[in-house]
């Protein structure tokens, strides 16, 4: 049968066989017989089994879901990846700052350094500044953009700092120290990054040797000295700048054991600091210390002294810096000195000075034929009137000499044994002043022992045993209270012989003279007895004179006198005018016009605190003709 043919058969509707041939039978068709397995619509198994696989709305959710998710994923990586951005877009490690330049330089050379600075950060520094601090040794100078803040502080400003960059600032100075002393350069860079708020700095240094001290500076002292010896420690000084140097000071740390005994020129403050003032360029100068030193036997002696200026904050600033060791050793023969009835080394004027020398073999070995010799200097001693204990005296060495002849012990020392000798001499009651350089006087004795027994080993010129003892003159003072009615300066009114119930007024003078040191701190104290009026007369006008009228109190505060005052110069007075009003219960008495006055003041150059006293002034004026004893008691 041919296709068109068949065709037909299965679409013709009058044909049954033709549609029997188009629908066969099913498992599925419902009009399958019962008796057969069953239709498939009867059987809930086939109708209820899942599917295989997600329905179309199943698979919207989940893609809708999953859309979220990703959605939401990716904002958040973007956020920690922002943060982790803008975390590391800044560290401050990655901020740098450092110096470029010389680890060593002379003092008073300008001395040139780069200070470079970089950000390598992924943002910007913003108001950038370099602030430099060093010791006050460094003076920077040269500077235009640097900006002075202390005299150990300053600041250069740099603006922003792009990411990524670097840059550099100069500094330029000049460095005043020690030879070997280590000064430090300290750079901080502060900044506030883009990113943030707050101020964060980064620093750095460098140290610079100093290979040459701007000033020349020395010591010279004794390597060796004996407990109780002299010696004197010599400072020399100058400048070595081109350039002045202001208020250059000296101090010196003297060794435990140290006593000084004088010093030229003075100590300025606590008899270790000397303000020197401005030091020209090769400018220089000397002080000569001399005292005496104590100590046991092998045991280093240290002076250390140092040239500067007081900085900032009142700190010193070191220029230059010596130390010098000098040992005590043990005699083989030992002298000493010492003055009879004195606690100190202070004499006054008049004084008769006993002087004992003391003379010791400290060896293991007896020293035959020693002699003990005695130098003594100063011009205020009367040596017309010395005495010696058998000994003889040169007046043209000034040199007194005991040997075996005069003292047996001398001619054999065992060890260990000992012996002294005496002498004495006057100091002048009246001091010679001729000018103002005739001041703090000092009386040296030099004291000496040898043998010909001693080691050459030991002693080549054989002098063992050395003391040497330095004597102060303390100032002799004189104060002096006068009163007048016939008065050059203040006139005085009233009648003389004084009457009752009438005011007289008189002129009470105080004055002072100062022989031979400097003193300081002088005051007069007194007080008006009730009934005497202060009057507020005063001559000279700018003394400083003060009167209390509840306690009838005076005050003179004199302040500083010099030397010389009342014989090279004229001494130092004040006037002032009282008014006295007899009571009929005063007649025939002189009254008194001022109660016992006091003098005080320091002695500079001893150190020495001075105190004298007047007593009280009546109207019995005899320095007055015009008053005298006749005129001065109250008239009937």
């Amino acid at each position: 049968m041919s296709l068109d043919d068949l065709n037909k058969e299965l679409y013709n509707a009058n044909s049954s066989e033709g549609f029997s041939k188009r629908h066969e039978q099913s498992t599925y068709d419902p009009m399958v017989s019962v008796n057969s397995n069953g239709s498939p619509f009867d059987q809930n198994q086939h109708w209820n089994a899942p599917q295989k696989g997600l329905s179309p709305s199943q698979k919207k959710k989940l893609w809708i879901f999953l859309s979220v998710f990703f959605l939401l994923l990716l904002i958040v990586g973007g956020i920690f990846f922002y943060q982790w951005w803008e975390k590391n877009a800044f560290h401050q490690d990655r901020v740098s700052i450092s110096f470029e330049g010389p680890k060593e330089t002379d003092s008073t050379q300008l001395t040139k350094y780069i200070v470079h600075y970089s950000n390598n950060n992924r943002v910007t520094l913003k108001n950038a500044e370099i602030r430099l601090s060093y010791s006050e040794n460094f003076q920077p100078t040269d500077n235009l953009n640097l900006k002075y803040l202390s005299p150990s502080a300053s600041k250069i400003f740099i603006g922003d700092i792009k990411s990524m960059s670097e840059g550099q600032v100069e500094l330029k100075g000049i460095f005043y120290a020690p030879k070997d002393f280590p000064v430090y350069l300290r750079g901080e860079i502060v900044f506030v990054p883009s990113n943030g708020t707050n101020e964060l700095s980064m620093e750095n240094q460098i140290g610079v040797n100093i290979t040459a001290a701007p000033v020349f500076f020395d010591i010279s002292a004794p390597q060796e000295a004996v407990d109780g010896d002299s010696l004197d420690y010599v400072i020399d000084y100058k400048n070595l700048d081109i350039k002045s140097m202001a208020n250059v000071q000296i101090r010196v740390d003297f060794p435990q054991g140290f006593q000084l005994g004088s010093a030229e020129p003075r100590p300025s403050e606590k008899d270790a600091y000397w303000y020197i003032g401005n030091l020209d360029p090769g400018q220089g100068g000397k002080i000569v210390v001399h005292g005496q030193i104590k100590g046991n036997s092998d045991e280093g002696k240290n002076i250390i002294a140092s040239l500067g200026h007081t900085g900032n904050e009142n700190n010193f600033v070191v220029y230059n810096k010596k130390e010098l060791t000098t040992r005590i050793v043990s005699p083989i023969l030992a002298v000493t000195q010492k003055l009879d009835d004195k606690s100190d080394n202070i004499v006054d004027a008049g004084e008769i000075l006993k002087y004992s020398v003391i003379f010791q073999n400290t060896g293991t070995i007896g020293l035959r034929d020693a002699i003990v010799t005695a130098e003594i200097k100063g011009n205020i001693l009367d040596f017309s009137k010395i005495n010696i204990d058998k000994g003889s005296y040169s007046e043209k060495t000034n040199l007194i000499t005991w040997k075996a002849s005069d003292v047996p012990e001398l001619a054999n020392i065992n060890p260990k044994a000992s012996g002294m000798v005496h002498f004495s001499i006057p100091v002048k009651s009246i001091i010679p002043i001729e000018n103002k350089l005739d001041k703090n006087f000092v009386i040296s004795s030099v004291a000496k022992i040898d043998s010909p027994d001693i080691p050459a080993s030991i002693s080549s010129n054989k002098i063992i045993g050395s003391n040497r003892l330095d004597l102060r003159l303390a100032s002799k003072v004189l104060f002096d209270t006068k009163g007048y009615y016939s008065d050059a300066k203040i006139k005085n009114s009233g009648p003389i012989p004084m009457e009752t119930g009438k005011e007289t007024t008189f002129t009470l003078h105080w004055s002072v003279i100062n022989v031979s040191n400097d003193i300081s701190e002088a005051v007069v104290t007194s007080a008006l007895p009730t009934g005497i009026r202060w009057t507020g007369k005063i001559y000279p006008s700018n003394e400083k004179i003060t009167y209390n009228e509840r306690t009838n109190q005076l005050i003179w505060e004199i302040g500083d006198i010099s030397a010389g005052a009342g014989i090279t110069e004229p001494p130092r007075n004040v006037e002032f005018q009282v008014g006295a009003t007899p009571q009929s219960n005063q007649i025939g008495e002189p009254v008194v016009l001022l109660n016992k006055s006091v003098f005080t003041a320091k002695d500079v150059f001893v150190e020495r605190e001075i105190m004298l006293s007047g007593d009280p002034k009546n109207t019995q004026l005899y320095e007055d003709p015009s008053v005298g004893f006749a005129n001065s008691k109250v008239a009937k």
